[in-house]
């Protein structure tokens, strides 16, 4: 394995992760929107609101960029630079780590969701309120669907390599 094809799955590697925890901004701007209402009105919304937005964007583009313009980034930090060697003796293919990696934060992303969801299901069930009434319905939908995405990750590692990889196929610099 070359020099650079081991940063390109590195770094594939890291814009995944960051592409996960990208998720949990959704929950906070939810929170925000609902208690700052009734709160504290609608003047201490915006600038939280802005930053929520902001913070997202940020996260979208620096995982697009970890994600689709790996070489890129490589090229302008100089990672293949200051080796000795131009390869490493391994003999596992570039797929075969990608889909490893997929498979690991999948498995960190289920396994640190799962706890969560049971927990709100237990203390939905616990107050026996209507669901539209719950006070924690946007972490509980959260959990849900972060434990999906994680259970998808997971058993779909593949097909989620085949895209990534169609993508820098698509992209190249």
């Amino acid at each position: 394995m070359e020099i650079k094809t081991f940063w390109n799955i590195v770094l594939k590697g890291i814009g995944l992760w960051l592409l996960m925890n990208c998720l949990y901004i959704f929950p906070q701007i939810t929170v925000t929107l609902i208690t700052s209402q009734f709160m504290e009105g609608w003047d201490t919304v915006i600038p939280e609101l802005m930053f929520s937005v902001f913070a997202l964007i940020v996260y979208v583009i620096i995982f697009c960029l970890f994600l689709f313009k790996t070489p890129l980034l490589i090229s302008k930090l100089g990672l293949e630079k200051h080796f000795t060697e131009t390869k490493i003796d391994i003999t596992v293919s570039s797929n075969t780590v990608l889909k490893i990696i997929v498979i690991l934060i999948g498995g960190t992303t289920f396994i640190n969701s799962f706890p969560n969801l049971i927990r709100e299901i237990f203390e939905f069930t616990q107050q026996k309120e209507l669901l539209r009434r719950y006070p924690n319905l946007t972490w509980l939908v959260f959990h849900f669907i972060n434990t999906l995405i994680g259970y998808l990750l997971i058993t779909n590692s593949v097909l989620i390599v085949k895209i990534i990889n169609k993508q820098k196929d698509e992209n190249p610099l």
